[in-house]
C-alpha cells in the first residue's frame, strides 16, 4: 500500500510536466491494484459466505471500501481529462484526494490481514471433534466408562471453549457419579463453562447448587465470589456484594477473600466493615 501512496504522490506533483500517456499508466496501475483488492474481497466472500455472520459483516465492509476507492479513481481520472492546466489548487485537490484514498487502502489492508487471521483460527476451531465417552451408548461388550475418563474430557472441553460439552459432560458425571470425590468440582465447572460463555444466569444457579448442595466440600468460597462476579455482570450489586460479605465472613483465609475485598472496594464499600448475611438458597 505505500508503494501506491509513493507512486501517487510522485505522479501528482509531476502532473504539470508529464505527459498524459504517462498519467494514464499510472492509473492503470492503480486500477490493477484496485482490481486485484476486489478479486481478493470476492474470493474470500465465496469461500466463507456461509460462515459466522461477523466476518461476512467485514468482507461486506471491504467490499464497501473498494468500491469507494474505484469512485475516486474515477473522480481523479475524469479531473485531469478535463484539466485544462495545472493550476496549483487543482493539483492540491487531486493530492489530498490521492492520500485520502491511500489510507483507505491502507486500513482495507489491514482489514484483510485481519480477517486473514480470522479464517485461520476459524479452521482450527472447525475441525471435527471426536465423539466424547458420555456420547458412546452402553455396550456390554465394552469396558465400563470411568469417571476420571468423563470428568477429565469434560475438563477439557471446558479449558478449550467448548463449553456446551463441558456443561453436557459434567451433567453426565454428575448424573452416574452423585457421590464421587469430584462432584463438586463437576458442578462448579458447569457454573464455569456458564459463566465464560456469558450465560450468567445459568452460572448464578449452577455456582448455587455448589453452595447449597456441597457446603462441606472446597468450592464453596470459589463459588461464592464467582457467583458475586455473575450478578456484577447482570449489574445486580447487591446480591454480589451479598456474596462477597458472607465470602469475607465464613473464609476470610481464603484467596477469595482477597479477591471479594478488592471488589467491594472498587464497588465503594470498606471490606473492614463487612457483616454478613445468611447465604440465599
Amino acid at each position: 500500500m505505500r508503494r501506491l501512496l509513493n507512486l501517487l504522490i510522485l505522479f501528482v506533483l509531476g502532473v504539470a510536466s508529464t505527459a498524459r500517456a504517462e498519467q494514464k499508466v499510472e492509473l492503470a496501475r492503480l486500477s490493477a491494484d484496485v482490481l486485484a483488492l476486489q478479486n481478493q474481497v470476492r474470493q474470500l466472500e465465496k469461500t466463507f459466505n456461509e460462515r459466522i455472520d461477523g466476518i461476512r459483516s467485514l468482507v461486506e465492509q471491504l467490499n464497501d471500501e473498494v468500491g469507494k476507492s474505484s469512485l475516486v479513481l474515477a473522480k481523479i481520472t475524469a479531473t485531469l481529462d478535463s484539466r485544462a492546466s495545472g493550476d496549483t489548487a487543482t493539483l492540491q485537490a487531486i493530492l489530498k484526494e490521492v492520500k485520502e484514498l491511500a489510507s483507505r487502502m491502507d486500513d482495507t489492508n489491514t482489514r484483510l490481514s485481519a480477517l486473514a487471521q480470522q479464517v485461520a483460527e476459524m479452521k482450527v476451531q472447525t475441525k471435527p471433534i471426536a465423539q466424547r465417552a458420555f456420547q458412546t451408548p452402553p455396550d456390554a461388550a465394552n469396558a465400563p466408562i470411568s469417571p476420571d475418563q468423563i470428568f477429565s474430557e469434560a475438563y477439557n472441553d471446558l479449558i478449550q471453549g467448548n463449553f456446551d460439552l463441558a456443561i453436557q459432560g459434567f451433567n453426565m458425571f454428575l448424573a452416574n457419579f452423585p457421590t464421587n470425590e469430584k462432584a463438586d468440582d463437576a458442578q462448579y465447572n458447569i457454573g464455569e463453562a456458564f459463566y465464560n460463555d456469558k450465560k450468567f444466569s445459568q452460572s448464578i444457579a449452577a455456582f448455587g447448587k455448589v453452595i447449597n448442595e456441597y457446603s462441606t466440600g472446597d468450592k464453596v468460597a470459589s463459588a461464592l465470589f464467582k457467583r458475586g462476579l455473575a450478578a456484577l455482570a447482570l449489574k445486580q450489586k447487591d446480591a454480589a456484594v451479598a456474596d462477597f460479605k458472607i465470602l469475607l465472613s465464613r473464609y476470610a483465609t481464603s484467596p477469595e477473600a482477597d479477591l471479594a475485598k478488592a471488589e467491594l472496594t472498587k464497588l465503594g464499600i470498606d471490606p473492614a466493615k463487612v457483616t454478613a448475611k445468611p447465604i440465599k438458597k
